[in-house]
């Protein structure tokens, strides 16, 4: 008996009832070949580590299923490729038994606010990250400060400008 482990990435901007049909036609197409599935779990909305088909977010799916054969494997990665809602997928065969696993709540993403896309982020911050920040604002104050107190004595001159400048004084003499 041999063992696989189907990890793939749905388009994060669908809506619940359509990952849920895309987690059916999936576990339909690998049930076309004749294998016992072990798990399907959705693990929910996580941040890429690369945009891919410009989306910074996907919804990661494992699929865990047994086989005596192999030879549809071809097939069944060439189906994942052309279904349009998948964006990646890596399958892999593993050395022995994942242990069945009961439906769980999705994995959320430890990570933040409402961002542009409409994406949920929940970020902790800790102590150390929060004196950083505060440490950051005074220093980039300080530094307006400095720009603000620049006077134009303070401002090297080109040559024309210098040049120039002189001629006027001439003048007013």
């Amino acid at each position: 008996m041999r063992y696989y482990e189907l990890l793939y990435i749905v388009n994060p901007n669908l809506e619940d009832y359509r990952i849920n049909a895309i987690i059916d036609e999936i576990g339909n197409e690998v049930s076309k070949f004749k294998v016992s599935i072990i798990n399907h779990n959705l693990w929910g909305k996580k941040r890429l580590a690369y945009p891919i088909k410009n989306n910074k977010y996907g919804t990661y799916i494992l699929l865990q299923f047994s086989s005596e054969r192999f030879d549809f494997l071809k097939e069944f990665e060439r189906s994942l490729i052309l279904n349009k809602s998948v964006i990646r997928h890596q399958l892999v065969r593993l050395d022995e038994e994942p242990p069945k696993v009961e439906n769980i709540e999705p994995i959320i993403d430890n990570a933040a606010l409402l961002d542009d896309a409409g994406m949920i982020e929940v970020v902790e911050k800790t102590e150390v990250v929060e004196k950083a920040e505060k440490v950051e604002e005074v220093e980039v104050a300080e530094k307006i400060e400095d720009i603000e107190n620049i006077d134009d004595s303070d401002v090297e001159k080109s040559g024309d400008e210098k040049k120039i400048k002189e001629e006027k004084k001439e003048e007013d003499k």
